[in-house]
């Protein structure tokens, strides 16, 4: 007997009891009948792996030995099993007293390409999944419109990479999100509503993270998990999985997500989750100018980057101001470059970006620039990610003349001498390059070259300016190092058939509900992170109206519009600027914040 584990071994089967569930082993076909303490069943994890290669896939051709070892707190089942790819691999399965823990370790020689848990090639059967006792599944990446619950038939994935303008690949929202989701055994009614009851969360632990993505992979009755490596780790003597965490015990996925991140913390995967001395600007009501540049760029013929002005920003200020709405920090957004990878101001656009920054000092207020992550416009050939040509397609941060170049680019952005802005606003994280035929400079790939790249930036940043704010959309607890604000993103899929228009119901219902989802998974994985609520672009003034009212209880609030907006043809109503208005105000009454003047360009002062 094992402090809060039972064992029962007999004749061809394995007991293991906790107050949380009880696996019974199936030696012969190396499954695990879960079940929960209620007695309902979690499904039958198959205790397989598959680590696929380059050169092969890889198989298993028997199984050598099981044995199993009785600790304090825990019992270790070993699994041992003959290879078509690698001279050995080896499962390991610990059943603790509320979870249970799965990791495989190959030997040999080769370039991992995919790696599959819970489930595995077996031959002569094929690939053989865990079963599934599961209705739904929550995933904390937001890839859709509106709904927060997925049948669990449907696969999910949580990545490093993705893209908004193409279809069907939406999950770059927050790239990477947390690598755990959540096992209901209740159906879904409504999409947008989480079943009651209890969950099981899936979760991963690793401290080398150079995979590019993490599936749940379902198929009929069953499901495994998946990381895509893309031959990018190289493998010589011996490599070990990330190890899968099974949770049991959460009421619902935001809290399997906190058990998460604490169960990271305990392996020192994670600083523990404590309050972070936050600078008083860092709080101050945002206004960005995509969703402006957005409104006017419906209305003609120039494009949302072309827009990005001197002249149109501080029209756009003036308007704010002239309505009771004064923020305290200003976004300027793409493309006020001349080149995303140098971030030197165009200046036909920015004449005199500094003395724009300089103007909002002046009146109490602080300038974020936008970043845009990987892009390799205007840098050399060497700094950068290649394709088998040789063509350049993200900036890489394990080149020497890589990170030279990001450097020298935070460094213009931030430092006194250059544009003396106050922090970054970093896009298109989900860039991350992707592809088996790159070539790159150094053994990272995946999340742990993102983290490279954002690492290279932050410290720029921090050398330069302490207190300057890096704002990224990565709520991944393994990114808390290299962000200090966590932005929600864009509220609608503009590609997605259903993106546009929010399900029937009351207006901005939809898009409050959507986007407190996404605030509630990132004070779960990250709860010391303030977060940057967004807020483009939303379908009209009633959704407008009713995110301004509830932005500030998930985060700081933030604006994206001035007199219009891209999908309401009518001008902002008086009612809407008081709305806002009466929000932000509130909101700084609460905070003890301190609204900064200020002076529009008619000499009126607010």
């Amino acid at each position: 007997m094992s402090a809060g584990v039972a064992v029962l071994d007999t004749a061809g089967q394995l007991e293991i009891r906790t107050p949380h569930y009880t696996a019974r082993i199936d030696r012969r076909r190396l499954l695990a009948d879960v079940t929960a303490a209620d007695g309902g069943s979690w499904g039958r994890l198959r205790l397989l792996a598959s680590v696929h290669a380059l050169d092969g896939p890889d198989e298993t051709v028997r199984v050598e030995a099981i044995a199993h070892e009785r600790h304090h707190d825990l019992v270790r089942l070993t699994i041992t099993c003959t290879s078509t790819r690698w001279s050995g691999r080896t499962q390991i399965v610990e059943f603790h007293p509320r979870q249970i823990t799965f990791a495989a370790t190959v030997h040999g020689h080769g370039r991992i390409t995919t790696v599959q848990l819970l489930g595995g090639a077996r031959l002569p059967q094929g690939m053989l999944p865990s079963g599934a006792a599961h209705r739904t599944v929550f995933s904390p990446n937001p890839d859709h419109p509106w709904r927060i619950a997925r049948p669990a038939a449907e696969p999910a994935v949580i990545s490093a990479n993705g893209e908004g303008g193409e279809p069907g690949v939406g999950r770059w929202l927050f790239t990477p999100a947390p690598t755990c989701f959540g096992l209901s055994r209740q159906p879904a009614d409504d999409d947008r509503q989480l079943p009651r009851g209890a969950w099981l969360m899936l979760g991963l632990a690793a401290r080398r993270r150079t995979f590019l993505e993490f599936g749940y992979d379902p198929t009929p009755g069953g499901f495994s998990l998946r990381c895509e490596y893309q031959g990018h780790t190289t493998v010589d003597g011996t490599f070990t999985t990330p190890t899968v965490l099974l949770l049991f015990g959460a009421e619902d996925p935001y809290e399997g997500l906190r058990q998460y991140r604490a169960e990271l913390d305990a392996r020192g995967l994670t600083a523990p989750a404590t309050p972070r001395p936050l600078a008083e600007h860092w709080r101050q009501p945002i206004f960005c100018g995509w969703g402006a540049q957005c409104a006017l760029a419906s209305e003609g013929d120039s494009s949302a980057p072309d827009l990005s002005r001197q002249a149109l920003y501080d029209d756009l200020l003036d308007t704010l101001a002239r309505n009771g709405v004064v923020p305290g920090t200003i976004v300027v957004d793409d493309k006020w470059q001349e080149q995303y990878a140098t971030c030197r101001s165009d200046p036909r656009k920015w004449p005199d970006l500094a003395g724009f920054i300089a103007a909002r000092h002046a009146e109490g207020q602080r300038v974020l620039l936008w970043w845009k992550a990987w892009d390799p416009e205007g840098a050399p050939d060497d700094a950068c990610v290649r394709d088998p040509d040789g063509v350049p397609v993200a900036l890489d941060p394990e080149s020497p003349l890589g990170r030279s170049v990001i450097q020298d680019a935070v460094r213009h952005m931030l430092h006194p001498d250059g544009l003396n802005a106050d922090g970054l606003k970093i896009d298109f994280t989900g860039r991350t390059p992707s592809g088996t035929a790159l070539r790159h400079a150094g053994p990272s790939w995946g999340f742990d070259l993102l983290h490279e790249l954002l690492g290279v930036a932050y410290r720029t940043a921090k050398q330069i300016k302490p207190d300057s704010l890096i704002v990224t959309h990565a709520p991944d607890p393994g990114f808390l190092d290299v962000t200090d604000m966590i932005r929600l993103n864009d509220v609608l899929h503009l590609d997605h058939p259903a993106g546009r228009t929010p399900p029937p119901g009351v207006p901005g219902s939809a898009v409050v509900a959507q986007m407190t989802y996404r605030a509630r998974v990132v004070q779960a994985a990250c709860p010391e992170l303030p977060i940057d609520t967004d807020g483009w672009c939303l379908p009209g003034q009633a959704d407008l109206v009713a995110y301004a009212a509830a932005a500030p209880t998930l985060g700081v609030p933030a604006l994206y519009y001035a007199d219009r907006m891209d999908l309401d043809p009518d001008l902002l109503t008086p009612p809407t600027w008081a709305a806002i208005a009466r929000a932000w105000a509130a909101y700084r009454e609460t905070h003890g914040l301190i609204p900064p003047h200020r002076i529009t360009s008619h000499g009126a002062q607010t």
